[in-house]
């Protein structure tokens, strides 16, 4: 770890397992694989903070369409729907690109 990218890590407030996992999904959409810089680590923070923003001034609430997931996979799930499409209540279409984009599609080719 750079010595830039472990005091940004010491400057941020502790992390939950929710928020890591959405920061590092959305490092990983920007093709981040690695340990990030101090500026990439607060820019992903920044979309974090965007997205609770954005729950704040709109509530969201679990719907039918939202994947039952276990808490780190529906934070990269959700991380993914808001940097795809910038949007904390997806439709159905845009779980279902998002969910693919993440873990592969969900029916195989033959299944349709």
């Amino acid at each position: 770890m750079s010595a830039v990218a472990v005091s940004a890590a010491i400057a941020a407030p502790p992390l939950g397992p929710f928020e890591m996992a959405f920061v590092r999904t959305v490092l990983e959409h920007r093709g981040l694989f690695r340990q990030p810089s101090s500026d990439e680590f607060e820019a992903a923070l920044a979309e974090l903070h965007r997205y609770r923003g954005q729950c704040l001034d709109n509530p969201r609430e679990r719907d039918a369409w939202e994947p039952e997931l276990a808490e780190e996979s529906l934070a990269e799930l959700r991380a993914k729907v808001f940097v795809m499409f910038g949007v904390t209540k997806p439709s159905p279409a845009q779980w279902h690109k998002a969910y693919t984009a993440l873990f592969g599609p969900l029916l195989c080719e033959t299944c349709g």
